[in-house]
């Protein structure tokens, strides 16, 4: 990791626990002989993923990228995603700092496993009361129009009161110097990636692009990739960036290597593991 001393971020990457998920939905069309040597099944042939939250601790201001699973999910989906939680994301949060000093969270995109701290509430009062939630318009508007194929992926609705602690970006800009987002489409047409330059450090967010360091080879892609060839022609420009720029990636879903960077070719890219 590149000296702190230049840097506007303390980043610490946290966890919202670990899901599990159908290997059919989080592998697509990638055979099982290929993917079964890097991940386990469970007893019941689901493979366990994490939820890992980056929090960047700044000096003028603070902010998260996406707020896991929050706990407001209800008896069956638990039973279906078999949610486990060591420590709530909350508690972490206040572990280095407090909800209330959380600026803005930025999504990737408002799956449940992405925003469920994010527009989900606790007896009346936000998990980050101070937080801007900033997310592409396009997937405010998935949220609110569900159909048969996206309800069970979105899984909660933003009601009239949440909406004020919106911030809605439409395509790829600064969000502030030196933290841009980037209009992916592909996972959901409203899925966006992250470039944070912070000074020495470069860290790149893809989500659900890249959900994994094995997911990292371009036509790997998960069953659930509402555009697959948007996700296709996505991912080999941010791989691209992210070999000549250097990014660090975080994996957002990877028990085991939640951070790497990306090296070769766009074509056979490898990932070596960073700590971070």
């Amino acid at each position: 990791m590149p000296e702190t001393e230049s840097r506007e971020f303390d980043i610490k990457l946290l966890s919202d626990g670990t899901f599990t998920l159908d290997p059919g939905a989080f592998f697509g069309t990638v055979p099982k002989p290929i993917w079964s040597s890097h991940f386990s099944l469970d007893i019941r042939d689901r493979v366990k993923l994490a939820l890992n939250i980056p929090f960047f601790i700044g000096r003028k201001y603070s902010f998260l990228i996406d707020s896991g699973i929050g706990n407001a999910f209800d008896s069956r989906k638990a039973e279906i995603f078999q949610f486990t939680k060591e420590t709530d994301l909350l508690e972490q949060v206040r572990m280095f700092s407090s909800p209330e000093k959380v600026d803005f969270i930025i999504q990737s995109h408002l799956h449940f496993d992405h925003a469920g701290h994010s527009i989900s509430m606790e007896k009346g009062k936000r998990h980050f009361p101070n937080a801007r939630i900033v997310a592409q318009k396009d997937e405010i508007r998935n949220v609110r129009n569900t159909n048969e194929i996206t309800r069970s992926s979105y899984g909660m609705g933003i009601t009239g009161s949440d909406s004020r602690h919106l911030s809605l970006v439409e395509g790829s800009r600064n969000i502030k110097s030196g933290i841009k987002a980037v209009r992916t489409g592909g996972h959901t047409s409203g899925h966006q990636v992250f470039f944070i330059d912070d000074g020495p450090l470069k860290i790149m967010y893809p989500g659900d692009l890249i959900p994994t360091a094995f997911h990292v080879r371009p036509q790997y892609i998960t069953a659930i990739d509402t555009y697959p060839l948007e996700t296709l022609r996505m991912k080999k420009k941010i791989i691209e960036k992210a070999i000549g720029e250097k990014y660090v990636c975080i994996f957002n879903h990877d028990p085991d290597v939640r951070a790497g960077l990306i090296t070769g070719s766009v074509s056979k890219p490898e990932v070596t593991p960073v700590d971070i």
